[in-house]
């Protein structure tokens, strides 16, 4: 039986998206050395040199979900891509995203995060690099609230792939339902 995240990853290869393994958000399936070592549990690239991995074919999805049929699925994102995001966290990144915006956002894909955070997705021009860049709240007793900028040498974990708190990233404007602007 094929799961939700593997199908997804199907779609998201034929979409000509740079997509990567990583890991669960519960450690299951990984190696006993990756549970010991992961700081980031349902985040964590599962192949090196990630970044340049290009576009998986169907062979490449099927020989990952053999080796971690639990893991999330990642997108890579900057110059390989074509790909950035804009990282919203807490109160403060949404905030700063309507003040730096004026609430003017483009329509693109956009996904929530199981931690109340958001993120739209935007294609770049060919050949420009964009660095990550993040604001965060200033407030020592706020807990991860923040704007980012991802680019180059970042990804993103995509729906529907299960965080570490047991929430699932959730499309609000899939791919399939609108252009990547």
């Amino acid at each position: 039986m094929k799961t939700d995240i593997l199908l997804a990853a199907y779609q998201y290869a034929a979409l000509s998206l740079n997509i990567i393994p990583v890991c669960s958000g519960d450690h299951s399936g990984m190696t006993p050395n990756h549970r010991a070592t992961c700081r980031s549990p349902g985040k964590q690239p599962l192949i090196t040199n990630w970044p340049n991995n290009g576009v998986p074919d169907k062979q490449q999805i099927d020989d990952w979900f053999r080796r971690w049929p639990t893991s999330n699925i990642g997108l890579v994102l900057g110059s390989p891509s074509g790909i950035v995001a804009i990282d919203i966290d807490g109160p403060f990144g949404h905030k700063e995203l309507l003040h730096i915006s004026n609430g003017d956002i483009p329509e693109t894909w956009q996904f929530s995060t199981p931690g109340g955070g958001m993120r739209y997705l935007f294609s770049t021009p060919s050949n420009q690099i964009y660095k990550r860049f993040s604001i965060s709240d200033p407030d020592p007793n706020s807990r991860h609230s923040e704007l980012a900028f991802l680019g180059e040498g970042t990804y993103t974990v995509l729906p529907p792939s299960k965080h570490a708190n047991g929430g699932i990233y959730t499309w609000i404007k899939a791919p399939n339902q609108s252009l990547l602007n």
